[in-house]
């Protein structure tokens, strides 16, 4: 199917076969999956329920195309082509950030989009300016944010003709915020965009079958009856019913899928290389010093059967060796085994540095409350972290429980710690950004290279004689590591830039903007945070990958690191029927691995 003439950029054969079933899925008139008209009943073949009233159409689906197919474009020409009226779409919603540049580069300019970015504190609430735009882009963030305030949503109080989420597995988890504001907007078609619909487990897939208004699986205990315990205890009538159900909605294609007998994309092989460090003398010694610290602190914990109470002090412990095989200047100076010794009060302040540290280095750890990634994150007095809404929102409903409790009935003013009930308020929360800032002077200062940097600039420097235009990403979790990578960049004549999350929009859109860029004297190198990049980003400019993390030093918590990701691999290639170990064991037993346990 051809898109429409307003869409500038010619589609790809895979993207026209996206376009028509798109299409197709929005206008269509047939019964969800699963669901027959019988007799002036319609009957649902799994629950065996019959209704007289016919079941909502899912006029949507999920595009869950590889990485880098072009779902953003495929998504573009829908809206344009799928018009109502004669006009383009009247109200559009998308989630995403780095939309708006997509819109400039495929549509022509002729057409008038009236599009608006709801974003930032000086975001526009009125439903009537709203209501006139297009296009809407915000964020999952935005959106969670407004919710939590529920009266003060204009997004949940317009009924758009189309929704699309970006990156929709960002909703995976049923008890996020972000999620239940996500599931409780108003409209008539409804789309993901993934490249991942699946990330952990089966459970992934429930709130994404939600948001399509799939009846009966909006109901989870439906859900849960019918699929995910069937498929989890091995029924092969459950898988049956899985595949069937994902083959209905859901259209996936990779790099080595075929349209009309030729390959969608003609890419270069991807080539993957695991290069080995070995560590000077000096930085072996150090190294191993640590980690026989650490090994014996752990191993009392394993003892006396609390690894889970100092989970905080166990991920402060292998961050230190991590950072260890990346530079000596990450490591922190905070003592492994102090804290064991120290007074309750030093032990608690040596636990929220370390909690600190392991946020501010990218981390990607999860709210105990709403079971998500950190957003904002919060560290209580007690060395425990939550999002900064999760747990104001648990300090605020427990402190109004109390104006509705007789004097008697008061144990305490104070909220209580969802994870350990110590006393908690707000005065005590400490705030904790998510990556530390960029501080050029403190870098310069007393700088010195390590065996990772020396193999990362042999390799960037070897590439430069083969051609001086090959571009490189640099990536790292640690922000502080591509700090120190600055200093050999420099003194070796390397042009570059740096896309972190201490920088705003403006700034990070201009790093992508210059990075693409192909003339003569444009950046060649960019310093990527890990968590920064780990969303959307087109960096087509870049032909090489250094993951300055995994560099593997041999002997090392790195090494174990890959066979815990190489279990994992083959975890999820397996069939769906294999029984995991409860968190906790799976936790314990990852610690082990890590430090030869």
């Amino acid at each position: 199917m051809e898109a429409a003439k307003a869409v500038l950029t010619p589609l790809l054969p895979h993207q026209k076969q996206a376009l028509a079933w798109m299409i197709l899925r929005e206008n269509n008139n047939d019964l969800p999956p699963f669901w027959e008209e019988r007799n002036n009943f319609f009957y649902n073949t799994i629950i065996h329920f019959a209704d007289r009233n016919r079941p909502e159409n899912v006029l949507g689906g999920i595009l869950a195309d590889d990485m880098g197919l072009g779902k953003t474009l495929t998504m573009i020409a829908v809206i344009l082509t799928n018009f109502h009226n004669g006009k383009p779409l009247p109200l559009e919603k998308k989630i995403d950030q780095m939309e708006e540049d997509q819109l400039e580069q495929h549509v022509d300019p002729n057409i008038q989009l009236n599009t608006y970015v709801y974003y930032g504190s000086e975001r526009n609430k009125d439903l009537t300016v709203l209501s006139k735009q297009d296009i809407v882009l915000t964020t999952y963030n935005v959106l969670a944010t407004d919710y939590g305030t529920r009266d003060n949503s204009p997004l949940h109080k317009l009924k758009w003709l189309r929704i699309v989420l970006d990156e929709g597995h960002t909703i995976r988890n049923p008890n996020a915020q972000q999620t239940k504001a996500v599931l409780d907007l108003n409209t008539q078609r409804r789309w993901i965009l993934t490249g991942t619909p699946i990330q952990n487990s089966l459970k992934d897939l429930w709130s994404l079958l939600s948001f399509l208004k799939l009846k009966p699986f909006t109901d989870r205990l439906w859900w849960q009856r019918t699929i995910q315990r069937p498929v989890t205890m091995g029924d092969e009538r459950g898988l049956k019913r899985l595949q069937s159900l994902i083959k209905s909605i859901t259209l996936r294609r990779t790099k080595t899928s075929k349209v009309n007998g030729k390959p969608v994309l003609k890419l270069p092989e991807r080539k993957v290389f695991i290069q080995h460090i070995t560590l000077t003398d000096e930085e072996s010694a150090v190294y191993h010093s640590v980690k026989n610290e650490t090994k014996a602190a752990i191993s009392r914990y394993f003892t006396e059967g609390s690894v889970l109470a100092h989970y905080a002090d166990v991920l402060g412990a292998l961050l230190r060796l991590r950072q260890l095989c990346c530079h000596p200047s990450l490591c922190s100076s905070v003592s492994q085994s102090s804290s064991l010794e120290n007074t309750s009060e030093e032990f608690r302040d040596i636990l929220i540095q370390k909690m600190k540290l392991v946020l501010s280095s990218g981390s990607d750890e999860e709210c105990a409350i709403c079971l998500d990634s950190l957003a904002a994150p919060m560290i209580t007095h007690c060395a425990h972290v939550f999002c900064k809404t999760c747990i104001c929102e648990v300090i605020q409903r427990e402190k109004a429980s109390y104006h509705h409790q007789s004097p008697a009935q008061i144990i305490s003013e104070y909220a209580r710690c969802p994870l350990c009930r110590n006393k908690v308020s707000s005065e005590h929360l400490i705030e904790c950004h998510l990556e530390e800032t960029h501080d050029e002077k403190h870098t310069k200062q007393q700088w010195a290279s390590s065996s990772k940097v020396n193999a990362l600039m042999h390799a960037l420097i070897e590439l430069r004689k083969q051609n001086p235009a090959i571009k490189s990403l640099v990536v790292s979790q640690f922000t502080k590591f591509l700090s120190v990578i600055e200093t050999p960049l420099k003194e070796s004549g390397f042009i570059f830039v740096r896309f972190d999350g201490s920088m705003n929009q403006k700034q990070r859109v201009e790093a992508i903007q210059q990075f693409q860029n192909n003339e003569t004297g444009s950046p060649t190198v960019m310093l990527l945070s890990l968590k920064a990049g780990g969303v959307g980003l087109n960096l087509t400019a870049a032909s090489r990958v250094f993951l300055m993390d995994p560099f593997i030093v041999k002997n090392s918590v790195e090494e174990n690191m890959l066979k815990i990701q190489n279990k994992k691999r083959e975890l999820a290639a397996g069939a769906f029927g294999t029984k995991k170990p409860s968190t906790g064991e799976t936790k314990m037993n990852e610690i082990r691995t890590l430090m030869d346990m």
